[in-house]
C-alpha cells in the first residue's frame, strides 16, 4: 500500500466522515484552536524526523512515495503530521461538544453540592482509634 493511499484510507477518510457526522459542532470557530496545535506539531515534529532520516533510523521506499521530498522527507509524512492532528483534534472536539468546563454549567446539573477538600478519615472510620 502506498503512502498516500494508507492517509486516504486510515487518515483523510475518518477526518471526512466525523466531519460530515458533526458538521452542526465543527464551526470554524471551533475548530480554531487547531490551528495553533498544528504549528506547534510541525514545529516540533520536522526537525526530529528529517534528522532521523538523514542518520538512517528510517527511510521511505521511493516507490510507495510519491516522490516530492522536501528536506529528507516525502510530502506524505509532511501531511500525515497535520492530517494525524487533525483526525485526533476533530474527534476531540465531536466528543466534548456537550461539555462544559464553565463553572456555571457545573453548579446547574442539580446534584448536591461537592465538599471542598479531601474526606475526613474520623468521618469514614468512627471516632475510635485502631490500635495494632
Amino acid at each position: 500500500m502506498t503512502y498516500a493511499r494508507f492517509l486516504g484510507l486510515f487518515v483523510v477518510l475518518p477526518i471526512i466522515l466525523l466531519a460530515v457526522r458533526y458538521r452542526r459542532v465543527l464551526t470554524r470557530r471551533s475548530l480554531l484552536p487547531l490551528v495553533p496545535l498544528l504549528a506547534i506539531v510541525y514545529v516540533a515534529t520536522c526537525p526530529w524526523d528529517n534528522l532521523a532520516v538523514k542518520w538512517g533510523l528510517w527511510r521511505f521506499k521511493p516507490e510507495l512515495i510519491w516522490g516530492i521530498i522536501v528536506g529528507y522527507l516525502p510530502l506524505e509524512e509532511y501531511l500525515f503530521f497535520g492530517l494525524q492532528t487533525l483526525l485526533v483534534g476533530v474527534w476531540v472536539l465531536a466528543r466534548l461538544r456537550g461539555v462544559s468546563l464553565a463553572p456555571s454549567a457545573r453548579k446547574s446539573s442539580g446534584s448536591p453540592p461537592v465538599p471542598a477538600g479531601p474526606p475526613r478519615l474520623d468521618s469514614k472510620l468512627g471516632s475510635k482509634e485502631v490500635v495494632s
